[in-house]
């Protein structure tokens, strides 16, 4: 590609060409001189196109446990996927998540690996044929890129490969960006359903550094409890007084042991070392200590969509030693650590959520606005269901930059949700291949209608003794029949099961007046 379209193509919004750009004017190579105030510009370009967009546009999967062949086209704000169990919703998650982890790991760093199929992955019907998981992205406006997870078939010689060139150039990219100036990076996540795993460790000085925010962070297990721990943390850092002299008085005698190779594990001071280190880690600086403040702010105004009365968060060391995080309501001061199970996942998700995207977007003043794309399995797990009604309002209010894709079996969840953004994975068992609709209306909707029109169940249980009745009686109205034999004694026992409760009855009771009225004019 020759200068001239070059710079047009990264003008128009071409996240390669305009990476290419900046670093042709910082290095001064390709027949670009090297000029530091274009390699500025260029940098402020790359810039404004990672803030336009980021999100997955087409999944293709082929072979993939169950799922033998299907192409999905996915809602760059949020796609939520229904259907019966065992048709495959988790399993669209987790081939998401095994491309996601190769672009997450060469961000961090040159050379790692991420997701591979296994062996046990690969359909049973089509061993033969090995699988593969094909993702198309985009960045911006103009700019999109594919990579493909693959696994070949046992003993068999086959032309199937992975394609993973462009997973790490773009988590190269990201690393080169963020080494010339501290960038917002893109998270990318993953919360299973054992997001209510317990996880006992204790917050650590490195999970504070910037790319921890991709600390585990495609493994399923968002914790409840590292989010508390790490939350812990940051109000100790926040409410610490820096003293630096002391600080550098202990940076001074480890400097003196690293001189006298006491980092070594066989060094006699190595353990004086270790705890020296330690203390260290837990001494803020003043750039901490107003990050840390700066942190908790931004807490406290996420969690005021759950608490709209929250005053503050505040740490309390507890009688028994114990520190804990409580909400400073205005009539009550609730602790995390009493949170019940269904408070612990909405906390626990929305906080890990926030936890990340503060380390990600570490220098942006609304870090919330930060890009990616997260993966939700079950989102309704342990939610009442008025707090169904809300967590996609609350997810998409609180952070609307990042793609959500989510999983459900609840109505009232896809009440609060655009039917275009539904897709509903079926089985076409004529051609065995699956397949997806998009219902025509879901958001607004009553759950109940939600529940027969897109679930396609009838909203009354159907082997329940009362609803039989029911169903068989609303058969004898319909044939001028109610006041039969069979129609009164089950009207007797209807009545005794939900008269002035069931509003059907009240119904039917309208529908028989219109009838005998028909029946006296004949």
């Amino acid at each position: 590609m020759n200068t001239r379209h070059l710079l047009s193509n990264a003008q128009n919004g071409n996240f390669e060409a305009a990476v290419q750009v900046f670093i042709n004017y910082r290095d001064g190579i390709l027949g670009f001189e090297k000029n530091e105030g274009q390699a500025q510009i260029a940098f402020e370009n790359i810039i404004k196109i990672l803030n336009t967009d980021f999100f997955l546009s087409t999944l293709t999967i082929s072979n993939f446990r169950k799922i033998l062949e299907l192409e999905l086209n996915l809602h760059k704000n949020l796609t939520v996927l229904i259907g019966e169990n065992g048709v495959g919703k988790t399993s669209l998650l987790e081939s998401i998540r095994k491309n996601l982890m190769w672009i997450a790991a060469t961000a961090r760093k040159e050379n790692t690996n991420g997701g591979t199929i296994d062996v046990d992955d690969v359909n049973n019907l089509n061993k033969d044929k090995g699988a593969y998981i094909d993702c198309e992205f985009q960045i911006g406006n103009a700019y999109k890129f594919k990579g493909r997870v693959a696994r070949l078939p046992e003993g068999i010689l086959s032309d199937l490969k992975s394609d993973l060139v462009s997973y790490r150039e773009i988590g190269k990219k990201f690393r080169l960006l963020n080494n010339y100036k501290s960038i917002d990076l893109p998270l990318f996540a993953l919360y299973g359903i054992d997001r209510l795993s317990k996880d006992a460790r204790k917050a650590r000085a490195s999970d504070f550094d910037k790319l921890s925010g991709y600390d585990g962070s495609l493994s399923s297990k968002a914790s409840f409890n590292v989010f508390s721990e790490w939350l812990i943390r940051l109000l100790k850092i926040a409410n610490t007084v820096v003293d630096n002299v002391d600080s550098l008085k202990i940076r001074n005698q480890v400097d003196s042991l690293l001189q006298a190779g006491a980092n070594n594990k066989d060094h006699p001071l190595y353990e004086l070392y270790e705890d020296l280190v330690s203390v260290l880690e837990l001494y803020p600086n003043d750039r901490t200590n107003n990050q840390s403040k700066k942190a908790i702010k931004f807490l406290e105004e996420l969690f005021r969509k759950i608490y709209p009365d929250l005053n503050h968060i505040e740490l309390v060391n507890a009688d028994d030693g114990e520190d804990k995080v409580a909400l400073n309501l205005e009539r009550e001061i609730i602790f995390l650590h009493q949170f019940s199970d269904g408070q612990r996942v909405l906390f626990g998700l929305i906080g890990d959520i926030a936890r990340r995207l503060l380390l990600l977007n570490d220098v942006s003043d609304t870090p919330f606005d930060g890009r990616g794309i997260v993966l939700i399995d079950e989102i309704e797990l342990h939610l009442h269901p008025s707090w169904q009604q809300k967590i996609i309002l609350i997810l998409r209010e609180s952070f609307p930059n990042i793609q959500f894709i989510v999983t459900t079996h609840s109505p009232h969840i896809l009440t609060t949700v655009e039917a275009e953004c539904i897709r509903s994975i079926y089985i076409d068992h004529e051609t065995n291949t699956f397949k997806y609709e998009i219902p025509k209306f879901t958001k607004g909707a009553q759950s109940n209608v939600v529940l027969e029109d897109v679930f396609y169940v009838d909203p009354r249980p159907q082997e329940v003794e009362e609803v039989k009745l029911l169903e068989e009686y609303i058969s004898l109205v319909n044939q001028d029949k109610w006041d039969s034999e069979r129609g009164t004694e089950l009207r007797k026992k209807l009545d005794e099961w939900g008269k002035n409760k069931e509003t059907e009855l009240d119904r039917i009771d309208v529908e028989i007046s219109l009838r005998k009225f028909k029946r006296s004019k004949k």
